[in-house]
């Protein structure tokens, strides 16, 4: 599944992902949590957290719009939702044009794993690793 944050894309398993839906216009907000974590929500009972990815990857901000969307993950039996830009398709990826991502931080090769290169579309797609997203590897200033 290839989403977007600012002008790039980026991509996760599809087998990952559970759902994707809407951002809400309000949010229940969390207080003292890291400056990433937008607030939780309630998806058909159960209560998520929600990680905004352009303050996780420390991205300017953006005013919520129609496009935005945030994916739901389970992992490690615990459901977060990751917002992000827009959802732009799902599509399958030949192996042969997945390739290591370049060196990098330890940081950044903690989430971003691989690179899928496609020449004839002139797109490149940062691959990311669903499980690392939540934690301390995920990128920061001093590792972008």
């Amino acid at each position: 599944m290839v989403f977007r944050l600012m002008d790039e894309e980026f991509g996760v398993e599809i087998a990952a992902v559970q759902e994707i839906v809407r951002v809400p216009a309000d949010l229940a907000k969390v207080p003292r949590t890291e400056d990433y974590i937008r607030g939780v929500m309630n998806l058909r009972g159960a209560v998520i957290p929600l990680i905004d990815q352009r303050a996780k990857f420390h991205l300017p901000p953006l005013d919520h719009n129609d496009r935005q969307r945030i994916v739901v993950f389970t992992m490690g039996g615990v459901q977060t939702g990751f917002i992000v830009d827009s959802v732009s398709e799902v599509m399958r990826i030949r192996r042969d044009l997945i390739k290591p991502a370049p060196d990098m931080s330890d940081r950044q090769r903690r989430v971003i794993r691989r690179v899928a290169n496609l020449p004839e579309s002139r797109r490149m797609i940062l691959l990311l690793d669903a499980q690392q997203m939540l934690g301390d590897g995920a990128l920061t200033a001093e590792a972008a």
